[in-house]
């Protein structure tokens, strides 16, 4: 087994690529859907996030698998992946590893440090359990990656002073203007970003805030925290020529303000300037309008710049943050190594145990007739007792070599030798015994490697129920 990463993020691709690839909840559902119908593709999770799109998969093999993923992009996204080929990124095994734990640390965010992508990364997670598609390796993956995040964050100072996307497309404006609390202002959504801006328009002293989102009780819900007035989504156009600030952040799939719409409010206002921030993936507001006098537009692309030079301070901390990740990853590589191993150790146990009995069996009928009960109990007693000292040496030698990179060579030589062929093995690493072709026994899994740590993310779900 393989873990890929395909992605694209802030880095890789402009906001007008990004939001094409964007994953809404239903093209997440589609998805998983469209991988469970595929065996080599194992596992998955999806991230989806405004400056990130990213798949994490378990696959049989890498090249078979970065082609279902573009394949299930072209399927779902409608996107022909050619398109899109200089603007994706891949990591492999280890690298994967890392490049996760990384993302989920906040160092490879728009904003270095910021800690909104741990509760996004958590919530991937939790999605894909919900669709079935994560079994041991994500778990184990996941799991160490939300650890290794809240070590950085408490162990580092990479988030002091915390910044966000909408703190820095606020403050720009506030710098501008005399009288920043005094604005007009319209939050579109009703989701965590626009309880940040609302948090901050309130620190601020800011106090006409309107809130309006197509889930009315969401937004009356976020707008009581702020003492900020909630308005029909239905009233949206007409709240245009009322406000001096709009700040939209949605999960729409479509624009909701056009630039034909916009020209017609800012006849209505008489030119009035009206400064929008648009911190939506994909885009809540038609870029066009930027062009229109008096109309300051501010989206993902347009604060890269000015986030860039408010985070050369944390890049000291984030060197800090990335040997605590070398560590990490280096811990999980060797727990993933073993995954391997057990299995094998138990379909080597399995197979001589089976030839033993049979050959108990038969020279007990054979040859030494009728035996009772205990008699039968010693003969079997002692089989079992030459066949563990043989194994014994073998096995914990397997044991001690599982995290070494000559592993692989031992296993495929025990497989070979004793004829204990991978399609023994199902997803997740635990042995299912093929006797003449058809599914026999299968011997009981253990837990998951973390389920017992601390820091674990909670009950385990699953489709299968309990395991």
């Amino acid at each position: 087994m393989h873990i890929l990463v395909l992605g694209i993020n802030h880095k890789t691709a402009t906001l007008e690529i990004r939001e094409k690839i964007a994953f809404a909840e239903n093209h997440i559902r589609q998805a998983y859907d469209t991988l469970k119908k595929v065996h080599s593709v194992t596992q998955c999770i999806i991230l989806s996030t405004c400056n990130r799109t990213e798949i994490y998969a378990v696959v049989e093999d890498l090249v078979e698998g970065k082609n279902i993923l573009l394949s299930m992009l072209q399927e779902v996204k409608g996107i022909n992946p050619t398109e899109i080929e200089t603007n994706l990124y891949y990591y492999f095994n280890r690298e994967a590893v890392s490049h996760l734990f990384q993302v989920t640390a906040g160092l490879d965010s728009m904003i270095l440090g910021e800690t909104q992508i741990l509760g996004q990364v958590k919530n991937a997670y939790e999605k894909a359990i919900e669709n079935g598609m994560v079994n041991k390796i994500l778990h184990g993956l996941f799991q160490r990656t939300v650890s290794c995040a809240k070590k950085v964050q408490t162990e580092t100072e990479i988030n002091c002073n915390s910044l966000s996307i909408s703190y820095t497309a606020l403050d720009m404006i506030r710098k501008k203007l005399d009288h920043f609390e005094e604005m007009r202002v319209l939050v579109i959504g009703a989701g965590k970003m626009s309880r940040l801006t609302l948090q901050q328009l309130h620190s601020w002293g800011v106090k006409n805030i309107k809130v309006t989102s197509r889930t009315y009780q969401r937004a009356k819900k976020l707008a009581e925290l702020f003492d900020a007035i909630t308005i029909d989504f239905k009233n949206l156009k007409d709240l245009l020529t009322g406000v001096d600030l709009i700040v939209s952040s949605t999960g729409a799939p479509h624009l909701l303000i056009h630039k034909e719409e916009m020209a017609t409010v800012m006849k209505e206002r008489n030119q009035r300037p009206i400064f929008i921030v648009d911190i939506a993936v994909p885009r809540d507001i038609d870029p066009e309008v930027a062009v229109l006098d008096n109309v300051f537009l501010y989206d993902m692309d347009t604060l890269q710049e000015v986030i860039n030079t408010n985070q050369k301070e944390r890049k000291k901390e984030a060197a800090m943050a990335r040997n605590m990740i070398i560590a990490e990853t280096e811990q999980f590589q060797a727990w993933f190594k073993t995954l391997e191993v057990a299995p094998v150790i138990k379909a080597l146990r399995h197979k001589t145990d089976l030839i033993r009995q049979e050959k108990t069996d038969s020279y007990i009928k054979n040859k030494l007739g009728q035996l009772n009960k205990k008699e039968k109990e010693a003969v079997d007693n002692l089989t079992k007792s030459i066949v563990n000292a043989i194994l014994k040496e073998p096995i914990l030698k397997m044991k001690n070599t599982s995290s070494q990179e000559e592993a692989k060579i031992f296993i495929d030589s025990l497989r070979f030798l004793f004829d204990l062929h991978k399609d023994i093995f199902n997803e997740e690493g635990s042995l299912e015994i093929i006797e003449n072709k058809k599914q026999g026994p299968v011997i009981e899994k253990g837990e998951y490697w973390s389920e017992n740590r601390p820091d674990y993310l909670g009950t385990r779900k699953s489709n299968t129920g309990s395991s």
